[in-house]
């Protein structure tokens, strides 16, 4: 494909293309330009690409000074300094490569639904070559969406926790590599080689699905079909929770008036959450002004951008664990050192599992269904869209399995 063209053969002298999308939406051009304006004592100055869109002007600078009496500012052209200047013709073809770039980018917001703006454009341009790369890709992306506020931190890290690990298998991943037969590879070598739990495994695989996805959206080549094919490993999860018994010693320790100040802060803010089933990242976040009598009305931050609401009605158990009598229900540590100080918890009150905060949550669905209650109604304090990931607690535990199978003595 051809961006530039000579106005006479031989002449050396290039015309821009102007990219006009049909119905008048679109106008594009791309020149180079010196800075006249900016000229050095010695008569050099810094070449740059002027960009034009839709009237909106932006430059990107091509990081080269050249004497400005020995350029073409009119045809953008880098002439010759003395007979074979070998460094003129280096330059010229540096701008052709360049502008081959922009004008790929004019030609695919062209022919495309989507509105290139200058700042959308930038974006464009900042990671042109990535579009070849899925690795590198996806990389920028999971930077982008962190800096907009789009994915937490732990998150962030996670994907690129496992970008890192995928390069150990591939340099480079091309979008066009991007099919079903790659995937089964790319599960293959995670569970063989790495060794990987099928868990682990899965939520590498599903990242690579979701951004394939996301980059097709963008409209970045990617074999959809190809990819909706591989299924990825049916996984199911281990659910930690607590029983009755370790609930009580628990809260036998949260009321001793020996308790480490830190240990009864952390598990004040755990036993809220295994009376109500609330998220680490609400319980960080609710406060006095969501309740109303005793209805705890919130927004949950993991479903923040849905605008989704979840009441849950608080019992004067739950009511007992609240730290602030204004504000902020609770002043929270990070998640990591508040999983360290429930570790010590958990050792201390003889409890040989691997206590985390999103036991908790766990521990009330388990809890709530034990005790008889609806697994619809428990869909709803939960905040679950589908039922089918609330079903996930309604599993048998040992000690009812131990009670039914006593009916056989």
């Amino acid at each position: 494909m051809h961006y530039l063209f000579p106005d006479k053969p031989g002449s050396g002298r290039m015309s821009p293309i102007f990219h006009t999308r049909k119905g008048g939406k679109m106008r594009a051009s791309v020149e180079a330009r010196i800075r006249t304006d900016r000229k050095t004592n010695g008569g050099m100055a810094a070449v740059y690409l002027q960009i034009i869109i839709n009237s909106q002007r932006t430059t990107i600078p091509l990081k080269v000074s050249w004497p400005v009496d020995s350029f073409d500012n009119k045809s953008g052209i880098f002439l010759p300094r003395q007979k074979h200047d070998q460094e003129a013709q280096d330059f010229n073809m540096l701008v052709q490569k360049e502008k081959a770039k922009v004008n790929d980018i004019f030609m695919f917001y062209r022919h495309s639904d989507f509105e290139l703006t200058v700042e959308q454009f930038h974006k464009e341009y900042s990671r042109y070559g990535a579009k070849k790369d899925f690795l590198v890709w996806a990389d920028t992306e999971n930077d982008e969406r962190y800096q907009a506020g789009k994915v937490e931190l732990q998150t962030y890290k996670n994907t690129k926790s496992q970008l890192r690990k995928l390069a150990a298998w591939k340099e480079e991943i091309r979008f066009s590599e991007i099919n079903q037969e790659l995937m089964e590879n790319m599960e293959a070598w995670l569970r063989s080689r790495q060794g990987l739990k099928i868990n682990s495994a899965w939520s590498i695989l599903k990242m690579v699905k979701a951004f394939a996805k996301r980059a097709a959206k963008q409209g970045i080549a990617v074999d959809t079909t190809s990819l909706a094919a591989y299924r990825l490993p049916s996984t199911r999860a281990r659910i930690i929770f607590l029983n009755p018994r370790e609930l009580q010693a628990l809260e036998h320790y949260y009321r001793q008036e020996d308790i480490i100040p830190s240990h009864r802060r952390v598990l004040g803010q755990f036993l809220f959450a295994c009376n109500t089933g609330l998220r680490f990242s609400d319980i960080q976040r609710v406060s006095w002004k969501e309740i109303v009598d005793d209805i705890l009305d919130f927004e949950p931050h993991k479903t923040r951008n849905i605008e989704k609401r979840v009441s849950v009605p608080l019992t004067a158990k739950a009511f007992s664990y609240i730290e602030n009598q204004k504000g902020l229900l609770f002043n929270c540590m990070k998640e990591q050192p508040t999983n360290r100080i429930l570790k010590d918890i958990a050792l201390r009150c003889g409890i040989r599992k691997n206590l985390t905060t999103h036991v908790a949550r766990h521990s009330f669905a388990t809890e709530f269904l034990r005790r008889g209650g609806h697994i619809e109604v428990l869909q709803k304090l939960l905040g679950h869209s589908k039922i089918s990931t609330t079903m996930i607690y309604a599993h048998v535990d040992i000690s009812r399995l131990r009670q039914q199978m006593a009916l056989m003595e």
